[in-house]
């Protein structure tokens, strides 16, 4: 085989050889990134306020108003913590690899993510309102009616608000899911 000949062989694989474009997937991983970032720091903050508000009441000073609170905290902890380790695992995916080994990761990824929305975030979410319940009889006792309705209404309007976000963001990797599954 000639020079020519290689080099006419190598012109017609380079011809048919199809590079997938992966600055779309790049693109998607990046948004879905900056979305944990936005909740990570959501519920950072959140926990920030809780802790400061647990020492503002002197929370540790009475049995009821301790575990309220630390359920409340422990929640928010645990639940900032999971999106670290999610944003971890998002990290570390290869884009480099072939389109099926890079399918099967995100299919992996997702099925995670899945698992942590029907199973993980209801318990923690059952925690969340106990810790508020706990928390709501002693804003009962020791708070004005007015400021207590106040409480509870803002605290409805704000689960309801969350709950829709967290939905929202669910279906939207459950049809990540799904695509990437039907492909």
């Amino acid at each position: 085989m000639e020079f020519k000949d290689i080099q006419n062989t190598w012109q017609q694989q380079s011809e048919e050889t199809n590079i997938p474009d992966f600055e779309p997937a790049k693109q998607k991983l990046a948004l879905v990134r900056k979305g944990q970032r936005i909740t990570q720091l959501i519920l950072g903050i959140t926990g920030i306020i809780l802790i400061l508000f647990f020492f503002y009441i002197s929370a540790y000073k009475f049995s009821g108003t301790l575990l309220g609170m630390s359920l409340l905290i422990s929640v928010l902890i645990i639940r900032v913590f999971i999106e670290a380790r999610s944003r971890q695992k998002l990290r570390k995916l290869n884009v480099l690899l072939s389109l099926e080994e890079f399918k099967a990761q995100l299919i992996s990824y997702y099925e995670n993510r899945k698992t942590l929305a029907f199973k993980i975030i209801p318990i923690l979410l059952i925690v969340y309102n106990i810790g508020v319940i706990i928390m709501m009889y002693y804003f009962y006792q020791y708070l004005s009616r007015g400021f207590f309705y106040y409480i509870v209404i803002s605290y409805i309007v704000s689960f309801v608000v969350l709950f829709y976000f967290i939905r929202k963001q669910v279906l939207a990797e459950l049809l990540i899911l799904k695509t990437l599954q039907e492909e």
